[in-house]
């Protein structure tokens, strides 16, 4: 029997099984698809009245790639997988019930880093070489992601490998705030957080790429803060500080 909840995403995720946990003992009971299941659920009706979705129920979305699991299969299967896509990114986008978080009209958001971010400072950009023996600097002032979604300091990194790398500030300290529509959970207690006013510049970095849960994590001096992440997938070990805040926030917003 289908619940008064839809929770969207991989069957190992523990974020969401952690969100199944708090919405029953709300009294709610969930139920979990992943992508392709909740696709075939959903029946899109197009009338002069409107557009109408069956069932319309909240939704939480997991903005994870299901329907890249099968790059290597037939063209018949991948047809099939991309028409599910299709028609689960439809029903998200119109349901008139809840959802975090909707696709975007030009589809999900993925992982945001400080370039496309912009808060940086002066000569704070983000540098994209093919390779960090491209980057001449002193490679120990710089953290990087390659290609092959490895994360470290530039020096660590196999060389002739796509990189994008960032000069890091040896004294700051981060900050990771959790974004849940217009509320704002800072992980730490760092005086910093506030005197930058990062609970509110994160809801409306969130806001203005369309997410509404989501973690940004800042790099923090005492006379500056850079916004170097924005994750739409929070992974666990970023909520964990605020758990019972985030926990309580999603609910309420889901069942608004």
């Amino acid at each position: 029997m289908l619940g008064d909840v839809l929770l969207i995403s991989r069957p190992e995720d523990s974020v969401t099984r952690r969100l199944g946990t708090a919405l029953t003992a709300r009294g709610h009971r969930a139920t979990w698809l992943d992508g392709p299941e909740a696709a075939r659920l959903f029946t899109i009706r197009v009338t002069a009245a409107g557009d109408q979705v069956m069932p319309d129920l909240p939704m939480f979305v997991r903005p994870v790639p299901w329907w890249d699991g099968d790059t290597e299969a037939e063209p018949d299967t991948r047809f099939l997988r991309n028409e599910c896509f299709a028609t689960f990114w439809a029903a998200a986008a119109l349901c008139g019930r809840p959802v975090i978080n909707r696709p975007t009209p030009e589809g999900p958001v993925y992982r945001l880093t400080a370039g496309s971010l912009g808060t940086h400072g002066a000569g704070g950009a983000e540098i994209h070489a093919s390779g960090p023996e491209q980057i001449p600097e002193d490679a120990g002032t710089f953290w990087a992601e390659n290609d092959e979604y490895r994360v470290g300091a530039l020096a660590t990194l196999p060389a002739d490998v796509p990189v994008r790398a960032r000069r890091v500030e040896v004294g700051a300290g981060y900050e990771i705030v959790t974004v849940v529509g217009a509320q704002a959970f800072p992980a730490t207690t760092d005086v910093r957080s506030a005197a930058h006013d990062l609970a509110a510049r994160s809801v409306e970095l969130a806001r203005q790429f369309g997410v509404q849960f989501a973690t940004v994590t800042w790099a923090v001096t005492d006379d500056i803060a850079e916004a170097v992440r924005l994750n739409p997938t929070p992974y666990e070990s970023e909520l964990c500080y605020r758990w019972a805040d985030v926990l309580d926030a999603l609910c309420r917003d889901l069942l608004a």
